[in-house]
């Protein structure tokens, strides 16, 4: 668990479920419960949530894997009452320092074309544009942009 101030970032379980599922149909091509719950059961996966200290209440969290050394980001998401407030913020923060101790060395993402809410992110955290994806999102019918962020330099390798 992790307190940022305003908020306390803590692993998803399956309790949480329903909390993320409420969140997750306020965005586009919303998963599904079941996308939610095999993530959990992922041994490559990681989520974390945001949520408000004063009553617990979920108010964003990020859904990730990681394998030989590099992580993908599947999901990031604030409620709508909360956004531009710092809550992806937070989660991303706490995310890439998680994979940083466990000597993830590189990061990747897709991200819709269109929203620059989240290209503006995660450019001010260090994500380059690394290509697009044609027609990767669908409900509405969208092109992604791929990001990537290299997080420690290999074992051997001089900058």
């Amino acid at each position: 668990m992790s307190e940022t101030g305003f908020l306390r970032i803590t692993p998803m379980t399956a309790a949480d479920l329903a909390a993320v599922m409420a969140l997750e149909l306020e965005n586009p091509s919303p998963w599904g419960e079941q996308q939610l719950t095999s993530e959990l059961a992922q041994e490559t996966g990681w989520q974390w949530l945001a949520r408000q200290p004063e009553t617990g209440a979920v108010i964003g969290y990020i859904i990730g894997r990681s394998m030989a050394g590099e992580a993908e980001i599947l999901r990031l998401a604030t409620a709508a009452a909360q956004r531009c407030r710092g809550v992806a913020q937070a989660l991303l923060a706490h995310a890439l320092a998680q994979l940083c101790t466990r000597g993830t060395t590189a990061c990747f993402l897709e991200v819709r074309a269109a929203n620059s809410t989240a290209l503006h992110l995660y450019t001010k955290n260090g994500f380059t544009i690394a290509g697009t994806r044609k027609n990767y999102y669908t409900a509405p019918m969208e092109d992604a942009v791929v990001m990537t962020k290299l997080l420690r330099q290999p074992e051997g390798v001089s900058t």
